[in-house]
């Protein structure tokens, strides 16, 4: 018997190693293999990045050097070591703090979440930009691993930790996605207004936009992933770049950014790219010329979008070119 024990322990030691070298690998592929990055800010915690199994500790130490922590941040996470997550959430709900998403928070970090106390989404990003994804466990080439799932009680653990508000079928589904790109995605319930839902289920079996997934009858308050629904601001927020960027290049109140009657272009194509340009990431830029003919746009994490922008359109049309939009807003005049 003893040895059996001993059989079955080292076998799920196994997994969990087996989990952090797919999570290490996940965050080489995300471009970067460093730890979640933990910023203090009185007694809130902000915690952003891969999860690579160092945070436990990490947290740990930043609870015993301020018990008075209340608030835990997450933001713009994809997850990574399985285990850790769970670890985290606990350590979280112990603590009776509150959690809030900035961003996204997916797979081991949706864990974390949702070991808050209270749940909240903040307003650091755009609404349609935050939201929390749950999904199963998975190994280095990013497939199921259904094994691990069950022996580390991922079912169980999500219906617990969502108050017993988790739809039992939904979390079947979702810790049964095949593949690590698929996630169960839930934004704040006020996004419905705007896109019909606001629970998006991707298979990850294809490369979408999220909300451009199977759309879901169901909310993040409904389900217990919140637990109601304030948007607070993080205690960073103003050095967030977006906000920096809003407040240097503000709505000029042309347009609406969706109105595309009112796009200063003739041309089709242009308007065909400037719906290429909503779906894009932030920052981004989209510039046009006097002629109505030209335009040039760019997004997705270059150093100065604007520029590259009004360069693009400059040299197509041969004459200075203005920005229409940036980021979320219409600066045109």
């Amino acid at each position: 018997m003893v040895f059996a024990h001993t059989t079955t322990t080292l076998r799920r030691m196994a997994t969990r190693l087996l989990l952090a070298l797919a999570a290490g690998a996940a965050a080489l592929a995300c471009g970067s293999a460093g730890a979640m990055a933990l910023a203090s800010h009185g007694n809130t915690i902000i915690l952003s990045g891969p999860v690579t199994g160092s945070e436990l500790a990490m947290v740990k130490d930043a609870f015993a050097a301020n018990p008075k922590i209340d608030l835990v941040v997450l933001r713009n996470s994809h997850g990574g070591d399985a285990w850790t997550g769970y670890r985290v959430g606990d350590l979280l709900r112990d603590a009776g703090v509150t959690t809030a998403v900035s961003g996204y928070c997916i797979s081991s970090c949706s864990r974390m979440f949702l070991g808050g106390k209270q749940r909240v989404f903040t307003n650091d990003y755009p609404a349609d930009r935050t939201y929390v994804g749950f999904h199963g466990h998975y190994n280095a080439q990013g497939n199921l691993d259904p094994q691990s799932v069950s022996q580390d009680g991922l079912y169980t653990w999500i219906l617990s930790h969502s108050d017993g508000k988790a739809d039992p079928d939904l979390v079947r589904r979702w810790i049964a996605i095949p593949k690590n790109k698929g996630a169960a995605n839930f934004f704040h319930p006020d996004v419905a207004a705007a896109l019909g839902h606001s629970v998006f289920f991707c298979d990850g079996l294809q490369a979408q936009k999220v909300t451009s997934c199977e759309a879901l009858g169901t909310n993040a308050l409904e389900r217990g992933v919140i637990t109601d629904e304030r948007r607070i601001a993080s205690p960073d927020q103003d050095t967030l770049p977006d906000k920096q960027r809003a407040r240097q290049f503000p709505a000029s109140g042309y347009a609406a950014l969706d109105d595309t009657q009112k796009l200063p272009l003739d041309a089709p194509a242009g308007l065909e790219q400037y719906q290429r340009y909503l779906q894009s990431s932030l920052p981004r830029a989209f510039a046009v010329a006097p002629t109505r003919k030209h335009w040039a746009w760019v997004g997705g994490g270059a150093d100065d979008v604007n520029a590259q922008a009004l360069k693009r359109c400059e040299e197509r049309a041969q004459q200075a070119c203005v920005l229409y939009s940036v980021d979320d807003s219409v600066v045109y005049k």
